[in-house]
């Protein structure tokens, strides 16, 4: 009796106490706050989490030379911006208005009429040929060699920093381009952009002594990939506002803008990354570290032993790329054949877009947009399948996937009024553009063995640079037009 009256009045108890909180809200407002502060607290361990692994994700675990790699990337791009898009379209305009020929489409055509006239000897429309071929073949002959030399010295990081040097000064030098002297500039521009694919060299010596972990290498790959990809959107973003608050309707003027912030990025980033970040390397050949320690003995002895060793060194590394090692020689192959067909199809895919559906320059302009934009989630897919396959597994689906490229714009966009497609698939085509490079770049990690570094990274750029006169066939007189 005692315990079931002590039941009923604790019952009694419980159901006042409810009633009263119901009526007065006091005891609700604590629960409804301590469920407010539970959910703010788990927001703010999420966003913790996220901001942790982004951090991560872009730390490169303190490796300087990781962070150099990836922060040379941003002058890179500027470079190529400038010069590809403003630099070589106020050239081109100057070839046009010096030669006599008319640079503009007339009112009621389709396209510049055909001009005979010379300038300097050369036509107008070559000069963007021209200049391409020159590159090419200058670049592939020589980074073998110097690949080969860098190996044999200890001066890797010198060579690095002078070239950076040399392209930071011939930038300056460009932006002061006007209408007498634009073929002086033309000159330097090519000067300076075989001293950048000398630069490159040196940096693509650095990647394969990154790390020993194939997984930790295919994410730094795909962050310093990142960092070109983001820098080229924004680089053009940027200029983009700034042309247009300018008013810069002079092709002359925006290519100076372009140039100068070029150059002040290429003072920051090159100079943090080369006299910072980078680490000296020792010279990989036996010549050169009897050199080193003083057992030469002559200056010029030295440098005779250090060109002749290299020389050696270079003959054995082909010998054994091309005769020994066939996993080395189908994948400069396929570097080889790769570069120019996708420069190909991509020049293809403009003038078809041009000509068969007649997108409009600013349609165009936003297709160009959308692809180099879809580049960074290409780079992210990439590292995605290295991490569920491997990188020559991710390699291979993207390079299905690029071939599935022209059928598709065939069969999805195939008249006027079709611009919402074409942007669509635009976006499918930044995806494999970022996907391929840090695939790429992995695999040739793979291959490298330790000592010749340098050398196969110029074998790497030879192997890129030796067929790009053919796709040039095939997109100069389009990007020319």
């Amino acid at each position: 009796m005692n315990e079931r009256t002590a039941r009923n009045i604790s019952s009694l108890r419980t159901r006042h106490s409810t009633n009263s909180d119901v009526e007065t809200g006091v005891q609700s407002i604590p629960q409804s706050s301590d469920l407010t502060n539970r959910d703010v607290h788990n927001i703010s361990r999420l966003c913790s989490n996220c901001c942790n692994k982004f951090t991560k994700f872009f730390s490169f675990d303190g490796n300087n030379n990781a962070r150099a790699l990836a922060l040379i990337k941003i002058p890179e791009a500027s470079l190529w911006v400038a010069s590809s898009v403003y630099l070589s379209t106020a050239i081109i305009e100057r070839a046009y208005a010096d030669a006599g020929c008319m640079s503009e489409i007339p009112e009621g055509e389709t396209e510049i009429p055909e001009c005979h006239n010379r300038v300097f000897g050369i036509k107008p429309s070559s000069i963007l040929s021209l200049f391409v071929m020159v590159l090419g073949i200058t670049c592939a002959i020589l980074m073998p060699l110097v690949g080969a030399l860098l190996d044999a010295s200890n001066r890797r990081r010198l060579v690095g920093g002078l070239t950076a040097l040399g392209v930071t000064i011939l930038t300056f030098a460009q932006s002061f381009i006007s209408k007498d002297n634009w073929f002086i500039v033309f000159i330097l521009q090519l000067v300076s952009f075989v001293l950048l694919t000398v630069n490159s060299c040196v940096a693509l010596a650095y990647l394969p002594e990154l790390t020993q972990d194939k997984h930790t290498l295919a994410r730094y790959n795909t962050v310093i990939m990142i960092f070109n990809s983001v820098a080229v959107v924004l680089f053009l973003i940027v200029m983009t506002i700034i042309t247009t608050i300018l008013h810069t309707d002079d092709s002359i003027q925006s290519a100076r803008i372009a140039l100068l912030a070029t150059f002040s990025l290429q003072l920051c980033a090159y100079g943090i990354s080369w006299t910072k970040l980078f680490g000296a390397r020792q010279a990989a050949h036996s010549s050169a570290a009897a050199i080193d320690v003083g057992q030469a003995e002559t200056k010029a002895k030295s440098n005779h032993n250090i060109i002749h060793e290299s020389m050696q060194s270079l003959k054995r590394t082909l010998v054994q790329a091309f005769k020994q090692r066939s996993e080395v020689r189908w994948f400069l192959l396929f570097r080889a054949t790769s570069q120019p067909v996708i420069i190909a199809l991509t020049a293809a895919t403009l003038s078809y877009a041009n000509d068969q559906i007649q997108v409009s320059s600013r349609d165009v302009g936003i297709m160009s947009l959308i692809v180099l934009a879809f580049a960074v989630p290409g780079n992210k897919l990439s590292l995605t399948f290295m991490e569920r396959f491997n990188p020559l597994t991710s390699l291979k689906i993207c390079t299905l996937l690029w071939a599935t490229l022209g059928p598709l714009l065939a069969l999805i966009v195939s008249k006027p009024g079709h611009e919402m497609r074409l942007f669509l698939l635009a976006m499918f085509w930044g995806v494999l553009f970022g996907w391929k490079d840090p695939a790429d770049k992995t695999i040739l990690c793979s291959l490298v063995p330790h000592g010749i570094e340098a050398e196969m990274s110029g074998l790497y750029i030879f192997a890129g640079q030796i067929l790009m006169w053919v796709s040039e066939k095939c997109a100069v007189p389009y990007y020319s037009n």
